[in-house]
């Protein structure tokens, strides 16, 4: 994704935050501004974990609950695990410095005389 790409995307998520927000109280509209800085799921799968728990306990004979929320809280753990555009772009980064010192490496051992 090209940063104009980026920036039309983070304005879209606004936009849509917004449209929301029309939709919430004064308190949640307050709560979805503070949780628009939030990044990760962490938190999101911790009360998923919580939520299957209870429903272990409390409906243990709902199948389709108990299977629901497995799924769920698998999917939301593959996400976590997804490698954003930001890491890939930090990753081809490193990868990239890493492959020029090693050119470097190899080009010095090549010109050198005595090798």
């Amino acid at each position: 994704m090209t940063p104009p790409d980026r920036a039309r995307s983070r304005g879209s998520r606004r936009a849509a935050a917004s449209f929301y927000a029309a939709a919430l109280n004064a308190a949640d509209r307050d709560a979805l501004d503070g949780a628009r800085g939030v990044e990760g799921l962490a938190d999101e799968i911790a009360l998923l974990r919580l939520r299957l728990r209870d429903a272990l306990v409390d409906h243990a004979d709902d199948a389709r609950l108990i299977e629901a929320s497995v799924r769920l809280l698998i999917q939301s753990l593959l996400a976590q695990h997804r490698v954003s555009a930001k890491q890939a772009d930090n990753l081809s980064e490193a990868i990239a410095a890493v492959l020029e010192e090693f050119g470097a490496v190899l080009k010095g051992v090549t010109d050198d005389p005595a090798a």
